[in-house]
């Protein structure tokens, strides 16, 4: 049954699919840069042609070398292909690599006769962050290592047939009768999951039931972890010798680049400080790249990203010249949205409230847009850092806690109210959500008792996933709260009067508190942190619950 919550979620729930929001947004900035060429044609006209056809012939190579086709006869109709031209570039923004990709066009393929199952899995952003926060604190070695040619282990089993690529012809009309899952193939990314899992399983690792791509392998101390993103793999133990024998049983399981200590991963960037053992993530280029994008490069900067007494309703537009900007504003908001959910908590209350408009933006919600923007350029390098945490008995330094938060009948077109919540570890915060409430609420307590039911579903995975990694929390989980009302409720299910009318599924927080998975304290409204996910906040009170402050 389809579930109405998913459809407002701005958290980073899986059935919001991170890939696929990965996959929209670095697209929409890939060709950022007027020189990187859309096609090989364009490549062939300009200066820098002979890198780029060094970097094609050697995809060429490797696909040769991995047998990934065989030519044969042309069948009625075989599917075509592209070349996609990237210029990889290093945190600095320097050009490391002209990597050139031969890509399958799998929007050809016929469901059921050239693919079945396609889904494929990557790990969670909120399991990255966990993990770095941990590794920040034990001190943990991390690496990072590319998987060369990825998709290529996997083996297709459908017949499918693609016309030979640019570049590459024996001077006949014949086909390629793919024999490995190339790059675009509807089923590709699942094939080369299943054989990736398979390997790791082998290897003697598992796979966390809390995140599939995430696999751990504890040898008495000794703890070995692998998230898995598409072919990006980022790798710790807690110990050096350990990782370098890691990085062993890598090189032989597949073809790898080792990159050393991570430095950028899927648009996030990370950087270690050993002196003062911490690690910050940002996005400090792929905000830069929004901005070039949209012309905003050096835009004034505004102090935070939507000024409380903004109103946006629901506005058809009502200029030729909004109606051509439409399809512009969906793509800025799905920008908006990856920073929101991967680095910028700040923003994301304010980039909820943008995404409700999408179909049908009006002038008051462009400039709305354009002022998030405006709010970035000045911000652009505010990260999450994560730190040592002194004065802290060892069996806590892996205790996390919660804030949970709702602003009452924000929305003035539905009078829905909006849901936070915020945890963290020590002082580095890991995971967050704010979202509309699907319903309307009757009371100021409804709408707080409905938002921590939220904030215990992700209290819960969060115990899940430390039980797996070794750090199992030995207490109830701490969530606070600032409604005495829906404490109040959540401790006593008799408490009646002000609860009979509330959903059973938001009595989840009930049961947990119950069960010692969590256990509710008040929180003076003041100290809220989980305030700038539910509202629009004046200045002084944004910056001082902005991460990075």
């Amino acid at each position: 049954m389809h579930d109405p919550e998913a459809d407002e979620d701005l958290d980073n729930d899986p059935d919001k699919s991170n890939a696929e929001l990965v996959y929209i947004a670095m697209s929409a900035h890939r060709n950022a840069d007027a020189d990187e060429p859309k096609m090989l044609s364009d490549a062939k006209r300009s200066l820098e042609w002979p890198k780029w056809e060094q970097a094609v012939q050697t995809e060429l190579n490797q696909l040769q070398g991995m047998e990934t086709w065989e030519l044969v006869e042309p069948p009625e109709k075989p599917v075509g292909n592209k070349w996609v031209l990237v210029k990889k570039t290093n945190k600095e923004g320097e050009i490391i690599k002209y990597k050139a990709r031969l890509v399958a066009k799998g929007y050809s393929q016929i469901p059921g006769m050239d693919y079945t199952e396609t889904f494929a899995p990557v790990v969670r952003l909120e399991t990255i962050r966990a993990i770095l926060r941990l590794a920040a604190i034990l001190d943990w070695e991390i690496g990072q290592m590319d998987v060369k040619g990825a998709y290529l282990n996997g083996t297709l089993k459908e017949e499918v047939y693609m016309r030979q690529p640019e570049g590459y012809s024996d001077g006949t009309y014949r086909v390629c009768k793919l024999k490995k899952t190339l790059y675009g193939l509807k089923q590709s990314g699942r094939e080369w999951n299943i054989v990736l899992n398979r390997k790791l399983l082998d290897a003697g690792f598992k796979h966390l039931f809390s995140d599939p791509c995430a696999y751990i392998q504890i040898k008495g101390d000794k703890i070995e972890i692998v998230t898995v993103w598409v072919d990006d793999l980022l790798i710790f133990t807690n110990d050096c010798a350990l990782m370098d024998q890691l990085k062993s049983e890598l090189q032989n399981m597949f073809k790898v680049t080792d990159l050393g200590e991570p430095r950028k991963i899927v648009g996030i960037e990370i950087e270690r400080d050993h002196s003062k053992r911490t690690i910050k993530i940002s996005q400090t280029k792929y905000i830069e790249s929004i901005l070039h994008k949209n012309g905003l490069t050096n835009a004034n900067m505004i102090g935070m990203p939507l000024d409380p007494n903004t109103v946006l309703e629901k506005e058809e537009p009502e200029t030729d010249d909004e109606c051509d900007r439409d399809n512009g504003y969906a793509s800025l908001v799905g920008s908006l949205m990856y920073a929101a959910i991967a680095t910028r908590p700040d923003i994301a209350h304010t980039v909820q409230r943008l995404s409700s408009f999408t179909a049908n933006p009006g002038m008051a919600h462009w400039t709305a847009a354009k002022r998030v923007l405006r709010y970035l350029s000045g911000t652009r390098e505010l990260g999450i850092i994560y730190g040592p945490i002194a004065d802290v008995k060892p069996e806590d330094q892996a205790k996390f806690m919660g804030y949970s938060d709702a602003d009452y009948a924000n929305n003035i077109r539905d009078r829905k109210s909006i849901s936070g919540y915020l945890f963290k570890l020590g002082n580095g915060t890991i995971t967050w959500s704010s979202k509309k409430q699907t319903t309307v609420t009757s009371s100021t307590t409804e709408a707080e008792y409905r938002a921590s039911a939220k904030a215990a579903k992700e209290a819960v995975w969060l115990r899940t996933l430390f039980k797996e990694i070794g750090f199992e929390q030995q207490d109830p989980t701490i969530l606070f709260e600032d409604n005495t009302a829906a404490i109040s409720i959540a401790r006593d299910p008799q408490f009646h009067a002000k609860s009979k009318n509330f959903d059973v599924k938001h009595h989840y927080v009930c049961e947990k508190l119950r069960d010692k998975y969590i256990d509710i304290h008040y929180c003076p409204t003041e100290d809220m942190i989980a305030d700038i996910l539910t509202k629009s906040l004046p200045k002084p009170r944004h910056e001082k619950l902005s991460v990075g402050k």
